[in-house]
Parts: C-alpha cells; structure tokens; sequence
C-alpha cells in the first residue's frame, strides 16, 4: 500500500538556489558507495527482464527504459537510473551494481523523499521519475504501523518484517506504470477531495459492494470462458444497481481511482497470469523465499488478490488504523479496476487502446462488450443476492455502520474535548481552503462537510500567505461549513500569544499569518482568526 500525499489545488512553491561566484553549479564528486539495499537493485534488474520477456503481452508500448527510476533512503541516498541528463545535486555513481547501465546518478545525505516507505511518481527536475523506496525504509514504515496498531509482537514473531521479493518486483511494475499512464493520460486522475464526501458508512452500498467483489473474484478466478461471462453479467447488474444509489461525485471517484491505481494493478496480476513464461535472472534467488514462477506460485498470489479484495471490501481487518475511514475504499478500488480489467482481455482485447481516452472507464467498456438489458439485470440481481446470502450481509452492514457511527464521533470528542491545547483556525474570513497535503488513506468523513484528515502530517494552505504545516501526525477536524480547522496539541496555550501577524512556530506546527490574523486564548482554547 502506498500512501501519496495529495493536493487538492497546486501550489506554486519555489526554491531559491545559490550559484557559485563563477555562476556555474560545483562540480560533484563522484559518488563511490552504494548505501541503498543492493538487493533492490537485483529487483530492478528482474523488473527489466520482465517487461523484456512479457512486457508487449502486459502493456503494448510500455517500455521499461523510457521510465526514469529513482531508489532512495531518506536522507541517506538516492540513486537514480534511466534518466536522460543529470538533475542538479546529483552525481555519476562508479560503484558497483548488478545493473550494466553505464550512466548511473546518486547523491548521498540528501534525498528526494524524506518519507519513509514512499513507492510513487513525481516530477525531479522537469522528469517524470518512478521512485521506489529501499528495503529497509518500507520496513522502518511498517515497523512504526505496526506499534500505532499494537501488533508489533504479532509482526515480529510471524518474521512479516522480511519483505517479499515478489511484492518488491511486484511495486515496481506498479509504479512504473503510473508514470507510462500519466503520459498517456496526463489529466485523468481522481479528485481525491471526493472521498470525504461518500458514503463510507452506508450500509445499503456496502452490502452492494461486498456482493460486487464476491462476484467479481469469482469470475476471475472462473475455469471457464462460460462460467466467467455467467459472473460478468452478475456483476455488472449488481453494479449498475448500487451505481443508482450513488451521487455523480463518488461514482466519477471509483471510475478514476479504477482507472488510475486498477490498471497499475493489473500489471501486477496480469503478470500473475503470464509469469511463468519468465525465467528470473540468476540473483533473484539470492532473495528470501523467492522459488522463481512456476509450480504454481503466481496463481496462488492472484488468488490470494482476490481474496483480498472481498476482504477489504467486508471491513474484516484493521490493516488501515481506520476501517471506517478512507482507506478500505481507496484500497478496493485498485483490485476492483485490476480485476475488471483482466476480465476486459477476454471480452473487449483492444481496451487498452481506448482506456486512456477521456470519459472512458473500465466499467463502461465492460457493459459495452456485454450488454444487458433492464429485465436481465433484474433478474441477475435476485439470482446474486439469493446465491450470495445478501440479507445477511446486508445485516451485517448495518451492525457496521452503528459500529462506525460510533467510533468516528468518539474519534470526534477525543479531539474538542481534550485537556491539551485545543486550537481552532477560523478561516472564513480568508475564503476558502486554498490547497491541502494529505493522503486520502488518512481521510474519515464525520458527515458531508466534517472529516478528519491524520496519518501523515498534513499541510493546509489558505488565503497567500496564510499556511498551517503539522510537524507530526496529529488529527485535523476540518468543516468545511462553519470553515474552521480544530485540533488538539501538547504545546502550553501561552506559546500562541501575541503571535498572530508574526506567525506560529512550535513543536507541533508552524502558521504562516498574515497582517490581519488575530488570536484569542481562554484556558486551553486557542482560537486564531485568519483575514
């Protein structure tokens, strides 16, 4: 799971470098030492010979070295492949690797990403770069979940810190074509604002969704084009039901997120389906537990997917920190996309050809090369809620909705009711928020304009220059109606007086106010009114 940071509006940030006196940049010195785990080089290498063996039957024109890569350790070293000049700070590499590439760039103590575990896209120096996070930072970021969610014994004893290589070989190709994608498809990205708006606790679409994935993984996992058509039909009567239900919003959300992170995740399970066609290089088994692809073990993987998705998809684990908030929803929707799409191969083989036109969704194509008609999707809809056991599931879904009802407003009172430091932002005399920094795995909607936005430190940006920074994780209630921004922070009520037009800096946050900010403090309620 990778969690991006979003912004919902850009924001123009600049960098001022200083030349030398000459006005010329420094010569670098070469960079000798690798400091990145050398194992994952070994898994780029095998990402390469995968595309080279199977890459046309994956993605026709996705080319492995037209991608730009970037491997990291935060604020230990990025090492950069592929690219097609040397981005400024950065270095020629002359140690040693597994790779032949000739042209290698790193620079040491200094990284792109500071974040750990950040497997993503981003733009380094006028270049769309894949970046790829090293062993030991994915593990680092695990290690810290895992003592959030109090399952630091359970991960330890079950040896869950020793990552997969087929999980790493896996990440890259997933990765690297989010950048294919984005050239192809440039604007067609999701607004991630949406999932704080839909309806994560409605127990009606819930129970709509879980009978969708039950039926989706069955027909991908079907042995027969009969049996897998048969399940096609169910499915899309099943959707086109609970689609009904939906507001404009939330279904452009899944037709997006389906279309963004499902096809990145096809290549992963459709290289599940091909693989064996694949001999690994020869320093693939130098990784734990790697068998190479054969006997079976990719077709267990894809099952396993699927599996997954149904579970995702039921609120049954807790893998988020947040079952209620965004993250079951974002996550169901990269299998849902993938699985769609494999289905795609069989009833519509030129869908790659016409997904990256805009307007154009996996849904779409699939009720397209198989249509139905009103009495048809009725009928399929009372066959898959009797074949499936809806009504108990249903049941089941409202349990969950009262559950979550309830944990999401005690999450609520843990926040303005707090004996710290509560600080309220009053921004409406500002306008609106500008932009914000967030994940979307982070987000839990309290109602249609309340969420709670945490998991990784959030930034928010209001009227120039007005700018809130969190340092840490701290939980943000944010109300778009009454325009105001409320948490909670360990820091004394003394430390925000007198500093409105100077601004804030301390531990936990740093404002940027402007001339007209004003703060108020009564006990421990800070209230900042920005103008």
């Amino acid at each position: 799971m990778r969690q991006r940071l979003f912004w919902l509006a850009p924001l123009a940030i600049g960098l001022l470098i200083q030349p030398d006196l000459q006005g010329q940049a420094r010569p670098q010195e070469p960079v000798r030492d690798l400091r990145i785990d050398p194992m994952l080089l070994v898994s780029v290498k095998e990402y390469r010979n995968i595309l080279e063996t199977i890459g046309p039957q994956i993605y026709p024109g996705w080319k492995w070295n037209t991608i730009p890569l970037l491997l990291y350790r935060p604020n230990v070293q990025d090492v950069l492949l592929n690219a097609p000049h040397r981005p400024p700070g950065f270095a020629d590499f002359t140690g040693r690797t597994v790779l032949p590439d000739k042209i290698i760039y790193a620079r040491n103590d200094s990284t792109e990403r500071n974040t750990d575990g950040q497997n993503t896209s981003l733009t380094l120096d006028s270049m769309q770069v894949l970046v790829v996070a090293d062993e030991y930072s994915r593990e680092r970021a695990d290690i810290e979940t895992n003592v959030k969610l109090g399952t630091t014994a359970k991960y330890l004893k079950g040896w869950d810190f020793i990552q997969s290589a087929y999980d790493e070989v896996e990440v890259i190709l997933h990765e690297a074509f989010h950048v294919h994608q984005g050239r192809l498809a440039p604007d067609k990205y999701a607004n991630e604002a949406a999932v704080a708006h839909y309806p994560v606790m409605d127990a009606s679409n819930n129970a709509l969704v879980a009978l969708e994935t039950r039926i989706l993984r069955d027909a991908v996992l079907a042995k027969d084009a009969a049996q897998r058509r048969a399940r096609i039909e169910q499915y899309l009567a099943v959707r086109t039901l609970r689609r009904a239900g939906l507001d404009t919003s939330s279904v452009s959300y899944e037709n997006l997120n389906e279309f963004t992170e499902g096809t990145a995740k096809y290549v992963q399970l459709r290289f599940e389906q091909l693989g064996e066609r694949v001999t690994p290089v020869p320093e693939m088994y130098l990784r734990p537990g790697f068998t190479g692809y054969r006997g079976g073990v990719l077709a267990r993987r894809l099952e396993d997917q699927m599996n997954d998705m149904v579970k995702v998809a039921s609120f049954s684990d807790d893998r988020f920190g947040n079952k209620f908030g965004g993250g079951p929803l974002r996550w169901r929707l990269y299998s849902s996309g993938a699985a769609q799409a494999l289905l795609l191969d069989e009833v519509a083989p030129d869908w790659k050809q016409r997904i990256f036109a805009p307007g154009v969704y996996l849904t779409d194509l699939l009720a397209a090369a198989i249509p139905l008609s009103t009495d048809q999707r009725a009928r399929l809809v009372a066959q898959s809620k009797a074949e499936y056991g809806y009504d108990s599931i249903f049941v089941n879904r409202q349990a969950l909705e009262a559950e979550g009802r309830r944990l999401i407003q005690q999450r609520v009172d843990q926040i303005v009711n707090t004996s710290q430091t509560l600080v309220t932002i009053n921004y409406g005399g500002a306008g609106d928020i500008r932009g914000m920094g967030y994940t979307p795995f982070g987000v839990t909607a309290v109602n249609d304009h309340t969420a709670i936005y945490d998991l990784v430190p959030i930034t928010v940006a209001f009227a120039k220059p007005m700018i809130l920074r969190m340092k840490s994780v701290i939980p943000l209630l944010i109300d778009r109606e009454a325009k105001t921004v409320t948490f909670a922070v360990a820091s004394a009520p003394a430390l925000f007086e007198g500093k409105g037009a100077s601004g804030v800096d301390i531990p936990e946050l740093s404002l940027v106010g402007s001339p007209g900010t004003k703060i108020s403090v009564a006990g421990n309620r800070v209230r900042i009114e920005l103008f």
